[in-house]
């Protein structure tokens, strides 16, 4: 996976900052960094959050 890139969620259901991180969600890759990723989550109403997820919380989609 490369900046740019889709991937899906594969941890399960959470709560950030007040909102819930569905399983199963696209997000956007924004940067790599070793064994993590900052990627672009896009809530119910369509407002961005950046979240730093493990690569092993993200599935490519193919």
């Amino acid at each position: 996976m490369k900046p740019g890139d889709k991937a899906k969620l594969t941890k399960q259901t959470f709560l950030h900052q007040g909102i819930f991180i569905f399983t199963g969600s696209t997000v956007e890759i924004k940067e790599i960094q070793s064994d993590m990723a900052i990627v672009i989550y896009n809530d119910k109403e369509g407002y961005p959050h950046d979240l730093e997820m493990n690569l092993t919380d993200l599935a490519p989609i193919s």
